[in-house]
């Protein structure tokens, strides 16, 4: 038989029993629908991790604790001054090493207040975090201005109303006092020189130039991973805050017991070191902790929440995929009383020349198209149903989930999903399409 033969058939046979036909479809509709709806919500909260980490560079590693002279790794830093950055520009796959500076400080505009540490970075970093300015430009090599994240702006609050000051750092001046953190909280640190006998003098508020500030991410009141920072060029930090407390060692720095700087080394917080691409980050990372070097990548953390989202997706997709099962096993029985109602045309079709491969054919046919019926009309209901989730439940989070989408259908969902139930349904109608291959031609013919 030519395949328009077979083709012409299969639909005849599908329009005299459009009813159970109907029925048959609706299953693998619903269970497609589940399927597609159940996969998207994985996607869309894969998706919405990799959106948390699209602002950060994948690239850097942090170095934050150098290893302990116990442990015995000999020739490796036990303190994170500059010996450790230069051994870690040594380790392979280095690009940068960044050294790290944090300077605990009450900003104030307006009368209000917010705690928070200005960061001391090369200048030369700030260019390879793809930061997006909303005006302004970054910090320059040996001067002292901040850049501020996008939204220290609204963490500045009215105390007579409670609600958040308007405040424009391009026009308003934002002041900073040093602090330290103390039992309860953040202590102001008392500028140098006084005499110990004269009265307490309040904590000197110093002005912040701001040199600019970063572009707002997506919908209002979204925080990203930037948006609390207050960067600084490192060395124009130091100078500044030597200058602001004179004849006293910095914060977390080496000091005498009272309190004057303690030799000429520098300890820093922290140090980022620039890797190739976020392969290198990850094996840079394996190696740091190799050496007990206490070490993080943001790498690290979107690989395990993609490993998690995997995960979901899995779960999900196993749970619709119990209904699309029993959406199998109403395609089989559909074909397979369709086989004991045809027997006697199968008899007559074989008796005719019929070969055994065409009758398997016209059932697989059969069951494929009820399979791709039942997926298409599936799929274009699940894309219904996103749209009302990401529009009802998915907007009511949007304050907290920005821009990412609950529901997400990738192409390759929409491809597959009608694949696989067409899939299905031809494996499903298997069976059936064997049961009439095996019926004796002329006890079919027979049948009443």
């Amino acid at each position: 038989m030519r395949w328009s033969d077979l083709l012409a058939t299969s639909f005849a046979s599908l329009r005299q029993r459009a009813f159970r036909t109907s029925l048959t479809v609706l299953g693998v509709l619903i269970g497609t629908t589940a399927v597609i709806v159940m996969v998207s919500l994985g996607v869309g909260l894969s998706s919405g991790f990799t959106q948390q980490f699209q602002n950060i560079n994948l690239r850097q590693v942090s170095v934050y604790s150098p290893p302990s002279a116990e442990m015995g790794q000999t020739g490796v830093p036990t303190k994170m001054n500059d010996a450790m950055k230069a051994y870690l520009e040594a380790v392979p796959g280095a690009q940068a090493v960044w050294p790290v500076y944090n300077a605990e400080m009450e900003l104030s505009v307006g009368g209000a207040q917010y705690f928070t540490s200005i960061t001391g970075l090369p200048a030369e970093a700030f260019p390879e975090m793809d930061l997006d300015l909303a005006w302004g430009e970054l910090p320059q090599p040996g001067t002292f201005e901040v850049l501020l994240g996008d939204m220290v702006d609204q963490q500045f609050w009215d105390q007579a109303t409670g609600m958040p000051l308007e405040t424009d750092f391009r026009a308003q001046t934002l002041f900073g006092t040093l602090t330290t953190w103390g039992d309860y909280g953040p202590v102001p640190i008392e500028g140098g020189g006084e005499d110990p006998s004269a009265p307490a003098t309040p904590p000197k508020r110093h002005i912040l130039p701001v040199t600019g500030q970063l572009q707002k991410q997506g919908e209002e009141n979204m925080w990203g991973p930037y948006s609390g920072m207050v960067w600084a060029d490192l060395d124009g930090l130091i100078k500044w805050m030597k200058k602001a407390m004179p004849g006293k060692a910095l914060p977390n720095q080496p000091a005498t017991a009272d309190g004057k700087p303690m030799g000429k080394e520098f300890i820093y917080g922290e140090f980022r070191v620039l890797t190739k691409d976020p392969e290198a980050a990850e094996q840079m990372l394996n190696t740091l902790r190799e050496q007990q070097i206490g070490a993080s990548a943001e790498v690290e953390w979107i690989r395990q929440a993609q490993g998690q989202a995997v995960m979901v997706q899995a779960v999900f997709g196993g749970i619709g995929a119990i209904s699309l099962l029993v959406a199998a096993i109403g395609i089989a029985n559909t074909m397979m009383m369709s086989v004991y109602e045809r027997t006697k045309e199968i008899g007559i079709m074989k008796v005719m020349g019929a070969s055994l491969g065409d009758i398997r054919k016209m059932f697989l046919i059969e069951s494929a198209t009820i399979g791709f019926l039942g997926g298409l009309v599936g799929l274009l209901l699940s894309l219904l149903v996103s749209f009302i989730l990401n529009n009802t439940l998915g907007a009511a989070m949007g304050e907290f989930a920005g821009e990412a989408k609950l529901s997400v259908i990738p192409l390759w969902l929409v491809v597959g999903s009608v694949l696989f139930a067409t899939l299905i349904g031809t494996l499903a109608g298997m069976v059936p399409a064997q049961r009439a291959m095996k019926l004796s031609p002329l006890a079919a013919i027979r049948n009443e």
